[in-house]
């Protein structure tokens, strides 16, 4: 196969991403001789730079239309295994963001002293390489390979720290992953089987004139790749192994997983519902609408039950992956890009708040947050506001909006019986959320958190409350991401 200036440009932010996590790896392993914080500043400030020429990219070319890798079929249109639409546009742009939201949250003297640096910021930009080509992949076999070069980067982030909780986390995630790829490459090869082909504008086109017999076994394909994409994005019933593995790792690699690794399965499954396997009609979106249904379920109620603020958030996350799989389930991409764009913007200003506040109270008890509005106002101020707009609360209008929109799709796709779930989980986010504000008014038992703040911190949380102030304000411009 020849690669055409097309190609290279479809590819062009992948590239850079791996070209970047190389030499972050060289020069934390040869400049020995610079102090560990010049090392760990450079490190940063490349990493953020490759990011950002990323963004820059998706910025300028995010009405263009490059495909990669493609052939010719002798009906139909060209079978390619990467594209970059504007879909694929909104979805890099967010994955970028919150990747580029996790380098901030991982300056020097933010970042756990024992952690690697290099190793760090190698894994991080090697997971980035992952999900945006997961995002823009338009092949089965591209799919499965983007997952893995996120999955697998971030479970060596989990077991960074080399402790023993860090581990037990690390293997437990592992182990789902292996277990969710085998699932799902046992559904790909049946598609295979089913369809002759592995690439999805193919595969949707063929879906449409089995017979009813190939039909069946095609459905049974089908539930299995979802079923495989469902563990990596922990919906419920397979979500067990999230809450450990959140509150074992160090807070900014739980940002990470929280934020880019759930937002690429989110990406994944969302490429895949739209252009490939679950076309207008099929019965797996009425799959992917009971399992938003009960993931966004059985996530806010057990919400409700956390007495840690990082458990209370990896709980809460689970939620609100059942909320982004409701206007899945009907196709709606727009809705689907807007509301993660939301989700990551104001998770990792609460993850942000939490890092703060647990390097200062190692045990991440909500009672530790007891009177912060009286002692650290600023930063209960900011965590106030990233809560209502997960709560989707005025003066949080980005998640008032989004959820909107992901409630319009969800009636306009004639699925009235998941708009009324949606409302009674609105109605338990309220609760998960407001008990946690109501504890930053609280009087405290003893001393309230109070403390000297680092800047880079002020910095970062004081950025993504600006944001979500902005998105707030002009929520178009969330929508505007996936048009």
């Amino acid at each position: 196969m020849t690669l055409t200036w097309t190609d290279w440009q479809a590819i062009a932010v992948p590239l850079v991403l791996a070209i970047g996590a190389v030499a972050v790896l060289l020069i934390d392993a040869f400049w020995r001789s610079a102090t560990v914080q010049l090392r760990h500043t450079v490190v940063t400030l490349l990493t953020g730079a490759v990011i950002l020429f990323g963004l820059v990219f998706v910025w300028a070319q995010r009405d263009d239309f490059k495909p990669a890798f493609c052939r010719p079929v002798v009906e139909g249109p060209a079978e390619c295994s990467l594209v970059f639409e504007p879909l694929t546009a909104g979805l890099w742009g967010v994955l970028l963001i919150g990747g580029l939201g996790v380098v901030g949250l991982s300056a020097y003297r933010l970042l756990s002293a024992d952690i690697p640096v290099g190793e760090y910021h190698f894994l991080l930009l090697s997971a980035l390489v992952g999900a945006t080509t997961l995002a823009g992949a338009r092949d089965l076999a591209t799919v499965v390979i983007g997952l893995e070069v996120v999955s697998l980067p971030s479970f060596a982030l989990v077991a960074l720290r080399r402790d023993r909780r860090g581990s037990e986390a690390a293997l437990k995630a592992f182990l789902v992953s292996v277990l969710s790829t085998a699932v799902m490459l046992f559904g790909i090869s049946y598609l295979y089987g089913v369809t002759g082909s592995l690439h999805l504008v193919t595969i949707a086109n063929r879906l449409t004139g089995l017979d009813p017999d190939m039909k069946r076994v095609a459905f049974a394909a089908g539930l299995f790749v979802v079923v495989g994409f469902a563990f990596k994005i922990a919906a419920v019933p397979f979500h067990a192994w999230l809450p450990d593995t959140y509150v074992g790792a160090p807070v900014e690699v739980t940002a990470f997983l929280a934020v880019v690794s759930k937002s690429a399965g989110v990406a994944g499954l969302l490429v895949l519902v739209v252009t490939g396997i679950a076309p207008d009609g099929s019965d797996l979106r009425l799959v992917i609408a009971i399992l938003a249904a009960v993931t966004m379920t059985v996530g806010n109620l057990a919400a409700l039950r956390q007495r840690e603020a990082v458990r209370l958030l990896a709980w809460s996350s689970i939620g609100q992956v059942g909320f982004l799989l409701a206007p899945l389930a009907v196709g709606d991409a727009q809705a689907v890009v807007g509301y993660l764009a939301a989700y990551v913007i104001v998770t990792l200003g609460a993850f942000g708040a939490v890092a703060v506040v647990q390097r200062h109270r190692p045990a991440g008890l909500l009672s530790d947050y007891r009177g912060m509005v009286r002692s650290e106002p600023g930063l209960a101020v900011a965590l106030i506001f990233f809560l209502v707009v997960l709560a989707g609360l005025p003066p949080g209008l980005a998640g008032l909006f989004t959820k909107f929109a992901a409630f319009q799709a969800v009636i306009d796709g004639h699925l009235g019986w998941l708009a009324i779930v949606m409302a009674v989980n609105v109605m338990i986010g309220l609760a998960v959320y407001l008990r946690w504000v109501a504890e930053l008014f609280l009087l405290p038992a003893d001393d309230p958190f109070s403390v000297d703040i680092e800047t880079p911190a002020v910095v970062m949380v004081s950025l993504f409350t600006a944001a979500a102030v902005v998105v707030s304000v002009l929520p178009s411009t969330l929508f505007a991401l996936a048009t």
